[in-house]
């Protein structure tokens, strides 16, 4: 069995070869102008000398054409070699049969089939009939001319008609199957094609999706635990000043610090745990976000109060965690950059939309050059559910930071939380 093996690779390429219509075609024409060109030396040695050898001449020479045919058509392009092939090859094979012919039997009359094969799979369908039509009217013009019998011309002329018939009904055959398989080829580039832009889709998305994992990690550490840390810092700082000239004091500001510290290694152990922290956990939006401004109020020197107006009720996990990643932000821009002594946070229910404001008392201060990392995640999440963000400067002091978002989250997608 295993000896049969290196014979499958080989076998293979033969039936890959000779499944293309030219190929077979080539070898087919290979043959029979070889065997035309040996029969008429074997047999027709009889013929005058200026017959015989320009027959075999110009035999050889349509072998040697059939042989340069592929070469000319990659040095001058297949519409260019198939019109000279053509040209040359039916005029050697009407040239051929009015030297060559006589009044004993010879094969050069099929070496039509050939011809008539070629131009059918070579042009074309339409094409290759009509000159196939053509070369039988021209050799049968070449009979005439030779001054064939009545009785001889119908003879060869309705054999000839027969063998071409079939011959160019396997043409046309071997045409559409030459097609199909042309066809199938370029499906099986496409397909590979569309495979691989496929996989590297695919990679992109990983990268993607990875890259979109990290900024949403960077986010939800700056959003949570980063509020937690700027809280511990001010506490911190009062700590230090409250060391040495009232102590009590100073050990409730410690107090607060490891309250702080502790909120923030939970904050971190839930990122770590679920690459998104849920400080909502099913709780309604207004009381979550008021239980955060008493907390801020209790541990930082700014004074902190909230308001609700209209009714938020139920919105969408998103947009609730997007407005209190707001709130929390506002809140330690107030306390980080502001110089603000009070903040005020206003949760604003509408009828299709929920609004949060949250606006210091800080001095007056230049317009907003550069949102930095905090306010420009808070764009993007604002964006991704339909929703809009100022955050500016105001004219008589201090700074408000708006957002206004969709109870629905008009764009978000995937109904997860950003």
């Amino acid at each position: 069995m295993n000896a049969h093996w290196p014979f499958i690779p080989l076998w293979q390429r033969l039936t890959r070869y000779f499944s293309r219509g030219q190929n077979s075609l080539m070898l087919a024409a290979y043959a029979m102008i070889s065997f035309a060109l040996v029969e008429f030396i074997l047999f027709h040695r009889h013929l005058p000398p200026e017959r015989f050898y320009p027959v075999v001449l110009l035999l050889s020479m349509l072998l040697a054409l059939n042989a340069a045919w592929e070469g000319l058509k990659r040095r001058w392009g297949e519409a260019a070699a198939n019109r000279f092939y053509f040209a040359a090859s039916s005029t050697l094979f009407l040239v051929v049969n009015y030297v060559g012919l006589d009044a004993g039997w010879t094969f050069l009359p099929f070496l039509l089939f050939v011809i008539a094969s070629q131009a059918v799979v070579g042009l074309g369908v339409w094409r290759g009939l009509g000159m196939s039509l053509l070369l039988y009217l021209g050799w049968s013009g070449v009979l005439w001319l030779r001054g064939a019998a009545l009785e001889h011309l119908l003879a060869q002329t309705s054999s000839i008609l027969l063998g071409l018939i079939f011959t160019l009904v396997f043409s046309v055959v071997l045409a559409r199957l030459a097609d199909q398989m042309t066809r199938a080829e370029r499906l099986a580039a496409e397909l590979r094609a569309a495979n691989a832009a496929l996989a590297a889709a695919r990679e992109r998305e990983v990268a993607l999706a990875a890259a979109e994992e990290r900024v949403q990690l960077a986010r939800e550490i700056h959003d949570g635990l980063g509020h937690h840390l700027t809280a511990l810092n001010v506490q911190l700082q009062a700590a230090a000043r409250l060391l040495d000239r009232d102590p009590e004091r100073a050990a409730q500001a410690l107090a607060l610090c490891r309250e702080e510290a502790q909120a923030a290694l939970a904050e971190v152990r839930q990122s770590v745990a679920l690459m998104r922290t849920n400080p909502l956990a099913g709780q309604p939006l207004p009381d979550v976000i008021a239980g955060m401004v008493r907390d801020f109020d209790r541990v930082s020197p700014l004074q902190a109060c909230f308001t609700l107006e209209g009714n938020v009720g139920e919105v969408a996990p998103a947009v609730a965690m997007t407005l209190y990643r707001a709130a929390q932000e506002g809140l330690t821009n107030a306390q980080k950059h502001g110089q603000a002594t009070q903040v005020t946070v206003r949760l604003i229910g509408a009828a299709d939309s929920v609004r949060l404001e949250v606006i210091n008392d800080g001095p007056p201060a230049p317009p907003v050059a550069d949102t930095g990392f905090g306010l420009a995640g808070l764009q993007e999440r604002a964006a991704r559910l339909g929703g809009t963000l100022q955050a500016e400067p105001l004219p008589a002091g201090g700074f408000r930071l708006v957002m206004a978002v969709p109870r629905a989250g008009a764009v978000f997608k995937g109904g997860q939380n950003v």
